[in-house]
């Protein structure tokens, strides 16, 4: 085994469970750009895909028959008083 595999296993074990998920979540996207599968569009590129993708939300105004936004949001988060709070009423 290489000595800098060796360094990544022995870095890997000191960390907790959760970074060590990460870890191999970084590993994968590496393999992922090894070959060539990881998009590599250019910021400018992604920004301009994200304005379009916007442009296109707001032509459609999929919120416009909403005549109460504040009762909307209400009925959609079923909001409730909270667990030892007394209500500001």
């Amino acid at each position: 085994m290489n000595t800098i595999l060796q360094q990544v296993q022995q870095h890997a074990s000191s960390l907790p469970l959760p970074l060590q998920a990460e870890l191999l979540h970084y590993t994968l996207y590496l393999e992922q750009k090894a070959q060539g599968s990881v998009s590599t569009v250019s910021r400018p590129i992604e920004r301009e895909r994200l304005a379009q993708a916007l442009e296109q939300a707001v032509a459609l105004n999929p919120y416009g028959d909403i005549a109460d936004p504040v009762s909307w949001q209400q009925e959609q988060r079923q909001d409730r008083p909270l667990p030892g709070r007394k209500h500001a009423d």
